[in-house]
């Protein structure tokens, strides 16, 4: 198995976890880095305090996500003012990257 195809089905049954944990939890957004193999999540949750800022967490390496695990939470508004640039994202995390999970896609 590429390393590649492994770091998407950790991503994939992360996510997975996260929605099953929190019914607030509207989207998760998945950077992929170009070169590092590291996983970067932005969680959109209606629950979560705005802060007007995305802020990573740090997560190293576990037995259950073996790779660097960088996630942040932000507002659905903070969510939009980061789609109009309104809001940087974190270093190296690039829109033109990102692939979107919904609830939905991950039940099904």
């Amino acid at each position: 198995m590429s390393q590649n195809h492994n770091i998407e089905s950790v991503v994939e049954k992360l996510i997975q976890e996260h929605f099953d944990l929190d019914e607030s939890l509207e989207k998760v957004i998945w950077f992929k880095p170009k070169s590092m193999p590291e996983i970067h999540l932005l969680e959109i949750n209606s629950a979560t305090p705005a802060t007007g800022d995305v802020l990573s967490f740090y997560f190293p390496p576990s037995q259950e996500v073996p790779y660097p695990l960088f996630l942040a939470e932000v507002t659905p508004e903070e969510w939009q003012k980061v789609l109009q640039s309104e809001i940087p994202l974190p270093g190296g995390w690039n829109l033109e990257s990102q692939k979107v999970f919904s609830r939905e896609m991950v039940a099904a």
